[in-house]
């Protein structure tokens, strides 16, 4: 597993499209946290998570930070408000400059690191995290409010 998550990001990251923001940020901590939860050795799991960070050139400091202060805003939000935020009508908020490079961007690279910061979005505002449900709002949050390729977000859910 930590080999797959290791080769995962460094295919990822040193990718020439990629930018990282706060959805991936938020989307890689949730993986691990997750993935990590039950390692017997907590300081070691700890160890491994900034190894993976350091060998791929991230700031663990950063992410971190990025990724709670887009769980903090996004606490309390209705879907209205999230779809809000995605769609471009609310450029002031962390997800909706978010919203707004990605849909400047021709080239805008999507991964499965950004769609479980979508989930967990999701999660926060209290979606019912069933695939009959997930699906559908990951297919009109990337192709109506982003204006990105649905598939590729609902493949990477599987």
């Amino acid at each position: 597993m930590v080999t797959d998550i290791v080769g995962t990001t460094h295919l990822i990251v040193v990718n020439a499209r990629f930018q990282k923001d706060a959805v991936w940020s938020l989307g890689i901590l949730t993986s691990l946290d997750l993935l990590l939860k039950n390692y017997p050795e907590q300081d070691v799991a700890k160890k491994i998570v900034s190894a993976l960070f350091t060998s791929c050139g991230l700031n663990e400091a950063e992410i971190r930070a990025e990724a709670k202060s887009l769980e903090e805003w996004a606490q309390g939000k209705t879907r209205a408000d999230i779809e809000a935020a995605l769609s471009g009508a609310d450029t002031s908020s962390p997800l909706g400059k978010i919203a707004a490079a990605a849909k400047a961007e021709e080239f805008w690279m999507y991964s499965r690191y950004f769609g479980i910061g979508l989930l967990k979005i999701m999660e926060i505002i209290g979606l019912e995290m069933d695939k009959d449900e997930v699906y559908p709002v990951m297919e009109s949050w990337m192709t109506d409010k982003l204006g990105k390729y649905h598939l590729t977000a609902c493949v990477s859910l599987v």
